[in-house]
């Protein structure tokens, strides 16, 4: 027995002397870093597409986790409730691998949820702009404040901007999205190839991508497809059977994003006169543009040959691009200096 009442007693010591010690450890607080801040105030978005801002705020050191909430959008010193209102969003419910086979297969990866069209993340304060048309929301210059909160206190950041653009339903884009002009030759006004090599006139002399033009054009809207088309100076079309040396069924272009090659579109279709060959799409294209914007291209190189002279030359004209806006597109290669793609 009094074994039993000497261990209880060293056992409330030791309890005892625990507490005490707890007692004399500094109170941990909440910290809010007084330089914690947004690392950009305005935010470019076109309309009509996802546009999405991550790693744009700076917390500091302070204690996480941190709560952000947007407050009071405006423009032109009056409400903008519109922007708070909620859309239709596609939001990836399994990860997209590059590997899959078919459209079908990636859109059963996606699915329909409702969100606000400037989406604040409430954890991060990362911000994404969902697609919606002018004629739900006006471009123009919005103004928005965001509240941050830790167990320290709170503080407010106003006046940020969502300066909103008119569409870029593909890239690269010649029109300037502020005033909707055609920008200049010399600044982005012309679209020009990405590739091309072993071009050469009837003459010999070599044919530069400053010598071709390239068109973007919308043909419909009833379905996401591409198609490319060539044709020579004078506008007649050049026979797609011309890239003797094309593996059709064999394209890829590689992903930044997923780090890998992916299959150039899917159900490829050339008709029966040659002048075109077709893909069927996923919007947007590639599949990621929107997420990684500028980060994220196509590229479709076209390759020919041809013997000249006993020897054999190679040639190559392509594109690295996006297309943002869903609808049926051709993709126009006009030169303005003929090709030889004959033999000599």
């Amino acid at each position: 027995m009094n074994r039993i009442k000497i261990y209880f007693l060293a056992c409330c010591s030791i309890a005892l002397l625990t507490g005490c010690y707890k007692d004399t450890l500094p109170v941990v607080k909440d910290y809010m870093s007084k330089d914690m801040n947004f690392k950009k105030e305005t935010f470019v978005a076109n309309l009509g597409r996802m546009n999405v801002f991550v790693d744009i705020f700076n917390a500091d050191y302070s204690t996480q986790p941190l709560q952000f909430t947007l407050q009071s959008p405006r423009a032109e010193g009056k409400p903008a409730p519109i922007l708070l209102e909620e859309v239709d969003t596609r939001q990836w419910k399994q990860y997209y691998t590059g590997a899959e086979t078919s459209i079908a297969e990636i859109e059963a990866k996606r699915i329909t949820v409702r969100r606000p069209i400037l989406d604040l993340n409430g954890q991060n304060g990362q911000l994404v702009v969902w697609p919606v048309d002018s004629t739900k929301v006006k471009y123009g210059k919005y103004f928005f404040d965001v509240m941050v909160k830790n167990g320290a206190g709170e503080r407010l950041f106003p006046g940020l901007m969502l300066d909103f653009r008119r569409p870029k339903p593909y890239e690269p884009y010649e029109f300037d999205d502020l005033t909707g002009i055609r920008k200049a030759d010399n600044a982005g006004g012309i679209i020009r190839p990405t590739v091309m090599s072993g071009h050469l006139d009837v003459q010999g002399r070599e044919i530069k991508a400053e010598n071709v033009r390239v068109y973007f054009v919308k043909t419909g809207s009833a379905a996401n497809k591409l198609t490319f088309k060539f044709v020579d100076k004078d506008s007649l079309p050049i026979p797609i059977s011309t890239f003797n040396i094309q593996r059709w069924d064999s394209l890829y272009y590689f992903s930044k994003m997923t780090d890998r090659r992916i299959k150039f579109g899917f159900n490829r279709q050339i008709p029966k006169d040659s002048m075109q060959v077709t893909y069927d799409i996923t919007n947007p294209f590639p599949v990621l543009a929107e997420s990684f914007a500028g980060d994220e291209l196509a590229e479709y190189i076209f390759s020919f040959s041809r013997v000249s002279y006993g020897y054999r030359r190679f040639g190559s004209i392509g594109m690295r691009f996006s297309i943002h806006e869903p609808g049926e597109w051709t993709v126009v290669f006009r030169y303005l200096i003929n090709p030889k793609f004959s033999d000599d």
